[in-house]
């Protein structure tokens, strides 16, 4: 289950970089608590759609796996805002105040 949910998340990373081009950091980090398993989960299906057979005969259902991931990848994306907001602060702080 664990490979379902590394391989859903590395493709909502790649679509929060690609977000992230296109806004801030925090921007692009609450796409991808919100709509990064959505994405995740149609390139899944897309690229490696047969995998769910192998799930579907341990007994998981699409919804028990998409959910779970949703779950944890929501918990995941306030996280992520406090690390993006200490290491921004921590970035600015030893530049100089401009006037």
């Amino acid at each position: 289950m664990w490979k379902l949910y590394r391989d859903i998340t590395g493709y909502a990373l790649l679509f929060t970089l690609v977000t992230l081009f296109f806004g801030s950091g925090i921007i692009s980090i609450i796409f991808f608590g919100i709509l990064g398993t959505p994405v995740g989960y149609f390139a899944f299906n897309y690229f490696q759609k047969e995998e769910f057979y192998g799930y579907y005969n341990l007994g998981y259902t699409k919804f028990h796996l998409l959910s779970k991931t949703w779950f944890v990848n929501l918990i995941l994306s306030p996280i992520l805002v406090l690390v993006f907001l200490l290491l921004s602060n921590l970035l600015a702080f030893g530049t100089p105040a401009s006037n």
